[in-house]
């Protein structure tokens, strides 16, 4: 499994879900997309419930190489196996398909306890902030892209991650994978070791 480290004080970061909800921008090639799904990993092996949206397949891949349970993951692709998939720790929807992510995140109190990790924002060209910001959430990706992401760029998070600058938000330089992390506690640049 990989490591959140930080670089001043050398330790390992880890993540509850009192840092949440989490912003991370990044945008492509800059390492966001592993941090986030290094996070939702970490946040899965401590025992959280979970439930991830993403673009590609890839990040499923990821994330499942990461933890040491995969036993625990249910992988939904069909509104009717929704019951089943609500018997497993973590649920990661069908990669690309928003019509059953709004289905299984819009009104369904069988939901409440998991923590929502939605990565590739960019690419969901429909409102949702109102549906995500009801569950204890994640987001993931290059809020630059997309004007419709608005509200998720002026929400007030416990945790935002930055590999770049976004909007009004200035971070100090950084290396290559490495983000600047700001939360209640202290700011700090981090990176995956």
């Amino acid at each position: 499994m990989k490591k959140i480290i930080n670089i001043t004080r050398g330790e390992e970061v880890n993540f509850t879900k009192v840092d949440l909800p989490i912003l991370v921008h990044g945008k492509e090639h800059s390492g966001a997309s592993l941090l986030s799904i290094t996070i939702a990993s970490l946040l899965h092996e401590v025992g959280n419930k979970l439930c991830i949206f993403t673009a590609y397949p890839m990040a499923k891949e990821e994330f499942l190489k990461q933890i040491t349970n995969v036993e625990t993951v249910f992988y939904l692709e069909k509104e009717e196996d929704f019951e089943k998939a609500l018997k497993y720790q973590t649920i990661i929807l069908q990669s690309g398909n928003v019509d059953l992510f709004l289905k299984i995140i819009s009104n369904e109190p069988r939901m409440e306890d998991r923590i929502l990790f939605v990565k590739n924002i960019e690419t969901i060209n429909i409102p949702i902030f109102n549906l995500v910001s009801k569950y204890s959430f994640m987001v993931s990706g290059d809020l630059e892209l997309n004007a419709i992401h608005k509200d998720f760029i002026d929400f007030n998070y416990s945790t935002q991650i930055l590999f770049s600058n976004l909007f009004n938000h200035s971070i100090p330089a950084l290396e290559k994978y490495q983000a600047f992390m700001k939360n209640k506690l202290e700011d700090k640049i981090i990176i995956i070791g």
